[in-house]
């Protein structure tokens, strides 16, 4: 099953990395009772990503174990964040000024120890770091796919 949170205007990547919570959350319901998740990733969708600044821009920096630029989630009320999609060093390269349609990425990461049944699940992109201000995602929302047996 899928679950998506609702749209997120936008995701701005600065040059100075900084974490941002991206809102809203995802609910997970419906899932029967008996249901054990074998396993949950993370999805990032966004309609539009658009470069600000005036030359070739890029995500600065790859994911490194907990430090560096990586989407993570966790449950919303009593969670620990966990990595869930990884960036590779100069991914989203974009032209001077320009817009580009989106995509989603999916995460191949299983993040079944911290997505483990219904509930409210927060994400963060911790450290979005770009070469230069800014890349933008627009109309973005964040989901989880879940494999579970009963």
């Amino acid at each position: 099953m899928d679950f998506w949170s609702d749209p997120q205007e936008e995701v701005q990547v600065p040059a100075t990395a900084a974490t941002l919570v991206l809102t809203p959350t995802v609910t997970v319901a419906d899932l029967p009772a008996d249901a054990t998740i074998v396993r949950a990733i993370a999805m990032f969708k966004f309609r539009m990503v658009e470069n600000t600044y005036v030359d070739v821009n890029a995500l600065d920096g790859g994911t490194v174990g907990d430090t560096s630029q990586v989407i993570q989630v966790k449950e919303t009320a009593a969670g620990a964040y966990v990595d869930a999609i990884n960036f590779g060093d100069n991914q989203f390269t974009l032209a001077s000024e320009t817009r580009e349609g989106g995509d989603i990425l999916v995460g191949s990461i299983n993040i079944v120890a911290q997505v483990n049944g219904n509930g409210n699940y927060t994400f963060q992109w911790k450290m979005r770091k770009a070469a230069f201000d800014f890349i933008n995602f627009n109309d973005c929302a964040v989901g989880l796919k879940i494999w579970y047996s009963v």
